[in-house]
């Protein structure tokens, strides 16, 4: 059966996070609300990441790994995140000052 044009385009983003990615069940990894998030449960075959917030303890915490800027963090950068923000500065005066988890 042949593949349709978009099917082989989802393939290959798929392709392309999984090795950009390489994240797994346990692993941190910074959502598209910039959180460290505690991976647990990823597909690459339905785009899909859900953990649970290192910040504040929500669940699900659920992005798209083609969409929404998903980066993979060591502990250190997490911890970082956690105690003082997100390290971009655009990032940090993209989130309203009611919801930011860090002084300053």
């Amino acid at each position: 059966m042949e593949q349709v044009p978009f099917q082989e385009e989802f393939d290959r983003e798929m392709r392309e996070a999984r090795e950009r990615l390489d994240l797994s069940v346990g692993e941190v990894y910074e959502d598209c609300a910039y959180h460290p998030v505690l991976c647990v449960s990823v597909s690459y075959e339905e785009d899909d990441i859900q953990g649970v917030s290192l910040v504040d303890g929500s669940y699900p915490r659920s992005c798209s790994l083609r969409h929404c800027g998903v980066r993979k963090l060591t502990i250190e950068e997490a911890w970082e995140i956690r105690r003082n923000g997100p390290s971009d500065p655009v990032a940090r005066e993209a989130i309203p000052a009611d919801r930011r988890w860090w002084r300053g």
